[in-house]
């Protein structure tokens, strides 16, 4: 079936360039997600909706294809020109595809694993941070303020599209934020390079909010005093800490195997029993 589309006009440019600034997006609770691949989990994803499409007119047929079945959904498609293209994308070899998404209408879910951002700035760390998260099964995210918006485009992209899959609490207020986790029943926990607790003595409770810290400064006063536990990640380098992104990693696969291990040790169990 042959795809129809809109020219892109002047105005609706405008209106998605607008989209590259923090207050715009939450003014018009839009934001943009560019790329074949973020935007086929975009297609996926059952919390975030695609407004519209816009596609290169000279795109691959890779993101025809991905446009049609947004066009198969309902979604606007429109077309424009590659220099009109390349004034909306944030990259420099942009992917023929670009979309506007919606936030969630509905209020995100809580589940028991929850990742806090305590004011990580990059937006390269944290997209990068979503994306390990929810491979991990941590698809709960709060932000506390003072760090990247979690809407940045380079967020969405670095993330490759994995936001799209995950329930994000924007918290405007960082003791609020902690006393609703608190009163939801959550154990905080945090990474912190000076520590003496080393990761591997950690052992989750059933309800946890692992918090990662600033890059420059590591987690916030506020943040520390309201951990439970404060653990260290053991290294033999003399390099004051890891990266963020590399730290939140390697803990979340830490404790995926713990979780794991812990789940065999209890069917074993269960067989010895019977």
């Amino acid at each position: 079936m042959l795809m129809q589309t809109l020219h892109l006009s002047e105005r609706l440019r405008k209106h998605l360039l607008r989209l590259h600034d923090r207050e715009e997006r939450d003014l018009h609770a839009e934001f943009l997600a560019e790329g074949v691949r973020v935007c086929q989990e975009l297609l996926r994803s059952r919390i975030y909706r695609a407004l519209l499409v816009v596609l290169r007119e000279d795109a691959s047929a890779e993101a025809r294809r991905l446009a049609q079945a947004f066009a198969q959904q309902g979604v606007l498609v429109y077309t424009t020109s590659e220099r009109r293209f390349r004034s909306l994308a944030q990259t420099e070899t942009p992917q023929d595809i670009l979309a506007v998404v919606s936030y969630p209408i509905e209020q995100p879910a809580w589940e028991d694993r929850v990742l806090v951002s305590d004011g990580v700035s990059d937006p390269g760390n944290w997209g990068t941070i979503v994306r390990t998260a929810v491979w991990f099964g941590w698809r709960t995210l709060v932000v506390l303020p003072g760090g990247v918006d979690a809407y940045h485009p380079k967020v969405v992209r670095a993330s490759a599209g994995a936001l799209f899959h995950a329930f994000l609490h924007r918290v405007q207020r960082t003791e609020e934020g902690l006393q609703e986790l608190e009163r939801r029943g959550y154990t905080l926990i945090g990474a912190e390079p000076a520590a003496g607790i080393p990761l591997e003595r950690v052992r989750l409770p059933r309800r946890v909010a692992l918090a990662v810290g600033n890059e420059a400064h590591g987690l916030s006063e506020a943040v520390r005093r309201r951990c439970h536990v404060l653990f260290r990640i053991p290294g033999a380098g003399t390099l004051e800490s890891l990266n963020v992104g590399i730290a939140t990693a390697i803990a979340l696969y830490h404790f995926w195997q713990q979780h794991h291990a812990d789940a065999a040790l209890h069917t074993r169990s269960g067989r010895r029993s019977r």
